[in-house]
């Protein structure tokens, strides 16, 4: 008889006795088993047969198991014809515990404060009754309610059980079902059983917040905000934000171009600088442990700004003999943003004078009239431009004065080696054969000619390397140069590539004996290749 109420079962005992052969007499003997009344008797004993029938009633545990262990015994008066027999014995577990499931296997429910999931509990008895409670991550047991629960539970998740798990947009748990004997606040819980379920969190909820993301200006000051300039902006990024539903953060970064900008957490602001834009277009982007992960656009005007360039600069005398001239000059800048350029041409003793270009797209030129620049001297004039965002560059030239004027004017004759002749031969009417030295200053007009073998200035050009650039790159070429045995170097002039580059002499390091060149791809969208860059130098012989 089994009992699932009662939680036990009737167990039936039969012993049973053969003799293998022959008999045995004895004036008594005594037959014994568990859960059967005793037998004796006394005589002949032969054969098989049953002494004993009987039984007993085995309580299960809690969870419905039993085991033991039964025993006969057969004690005659000759003991040593006494017979044992022991056999354990397991019952079949009685299902006690109610058996669950969840109501159309719903086992997903939406942490939204409406959406709940249903309990189905199959008790084996009627009066059996249920408690719950809930467990998720290393909670440990929470009650839910006592021992009063039937046969249905409607189960809405709360948040405090998604704060034990915080890695998940799913939260993975379980209810544990205690059956009782019945609904009574002293019932015996007979039976125990678990079933999961999941908490699914919605994004819209529980994805991390950003309550302000702003954008500023720290590369240049006359930069608006709401652009970004190529070459000269510096963004500084700035935000604050938070996680929901007892996440923690996992990352929070700028992304620009493809690229992560990890941000720094200071006094509740997240904060990045951006330099080396692009484009205009930046996310503001926070991850946090669960893998939630919110964005916050911000779109500025990109300008492809670039630096102002001299690209050509030279000064030139109305005739050789006179003091006013002309100081020429070409360049490029971003002619837009309202971008204006300021040019200035001053010497080495501080007289300067403010020019005006004239434009063409990108592109500039320059004819400025200049004086006072007595013709028997040399000059070092010095072309400034600076744009409207405090961007420069300077280039430099020697306005000579007259060669010969210059030399003549501390030339003392010696008269005997200096006699007028004018032949065909020489068609200039003084003729010299030797040294001739002056005192006072020398006067000449018209040509300076010298000889095919004059080595009194000379020039040589040197060259480098330059590496391909995108439309509108830039980079810069050191041009290693030596200076001729005997000589001075003048200045430096005519700088080239073989393509298309723009290229401007912006230093000479004269410790390393190298001419730095700024050279920049003036297209906008062509792609130089590789090239050579030319320099040419001017020496003078020096005094011995």
């Amino acid at each position: 008889y089994h009992s699932i109420e009662f939680n036990r079962d009737w167990v039936d005992v039969q012993p049973t006795y053969t003799m293998n052969s022959g008999y045995i007499y004895s004036g008594s003997w005594v037959f014994t088993g568990t859960g059967c009344e005793t037998v004796s008797g006394g005589g002949t004993l032969r054969g098989s047969g049953t002494l004993l029938s009987g039984g007993f009633w085995a309580g299960h545990d809690n969870n419905g198991d039993y085991s033991t262990t039964i025993n006969s015994n057969l004690s005659f008066y000759y003991s040593d014809a006494d017979a044992y027999l022991e056999e354990a014995i397991v019952l079949p577990n009685i299902p006690r515990a109610s058996s669950a499931s969840w109501k159309d296997n719903k086992n997903h429910v939406k942490l939204d404060g409406s959406d709940a999931i249903t309990l189905i509990l199959d008790k084996k008895v009627d009066k059996y009754r249920h408690s719950l409670v809930w467990v998720v991550g290393d909670s440990g047991p929470k009650w839910l309610n006592t021992n009063d629960i039937d046969t249905e539970y409607t189960f809405k998740p709360t948040e405090e059980m998604i704060k034990y798990a915080t890695n998940t947009k799913s939260v993975y748990g379980y209810l544990g079902i205690g059956t009782y004997a019945d609904g009574t606040s002293n019932a015996i819980m007979i039976g125990t059983s678990k079933i999961g379920f999941f908490i699914d969190l919605p994004e819209e909820k529980y994805s991390p917040v950003i309550n302000s993301a702003t954008v500023k200006e720290i590369g240049n000051s006359k930069v608006p905000e709401n652009k970004v300039f190529r070459y000269l902006s510096k963004k500084k990024l700035s935000m604050q934000a938070e996680t929901r539903g007892y996440a923690t953060v996992k990352s929070v970064y700028a992304l620009h171009n493809k690229q992560q900008f990890p941000f720094t957490l200071a006094d509740g602001v997240y904060s990045v600088n951006l330099e080396g834009m692009t484009n205009g277009d930046i996310q503001f982007v926070i991850e946090d442990s669960r893998g939630f992960k919110t964005t916050q656009e911000w779109h500025g005007t990109y300008v492809p700004y670039f630096y102002p360039t001299i690209t050509e600069f030279s000064a030139e005398r109305d005739n050789p003999t006179v003091n006013d001239g002309y100081a020429n000059a070409k360049g490029t800048f971003y002619n837009g943003e309202n971008n204006v350029l300021t040019i200035t041409v001053k010497d080495d003793v501080g007289h300067s004078v403010n020019a005006t270009s004239q434009l063409a797209g990108n592109e500039f030129t320059l004819k400025q009239r200049i004086n006072g620049y007595s013709y028997d001297k040399n000059f070092n004039l010095t072309l400034s431009i600076i744009d409207f965002y405090g961007q420069s560059t300077k280039k430099s030239y020697v306005l000579t004065g007259n060669l010969w004027s210059m030399i003549l004017g501390k030339l003392t004759t010696s008269v005997h080696m200096l006699w007028v002749r004018r032949n065909g031969n020489n068609p200039c009417g003084i003729y010299n054969e030797g040294d001739m030295t002056t005192v006072g200053t020398t006067y000449a007009r018209g040509k300076l000619i010298l000889g095919k073998d004059n080595d009194f200035m000379v020039t040589k050009t040197f060259t480098t390397n330059v590496v391909g650039l995108q439309g509108n790159q830039a980079a810069y070429a050191y041009v290693p140069y030596t200076i001729p045995e005997g000589y001075a170097l003048v200045d430096f002039y005519d700088a080239c590539t073989t393509v298309w580059h723009g290229c401007t002499i912006r230093a000479n390091d004269e410790s390393r004996k190298t001419v730095i060149i700024y050279v920049q791809n003036l297209s906008n969208t062509e792609v130089t290749p590789a090239a050579t860059v030319y320099l040419k130098g001017l020496f003078i012989r020096k005094e011995k």
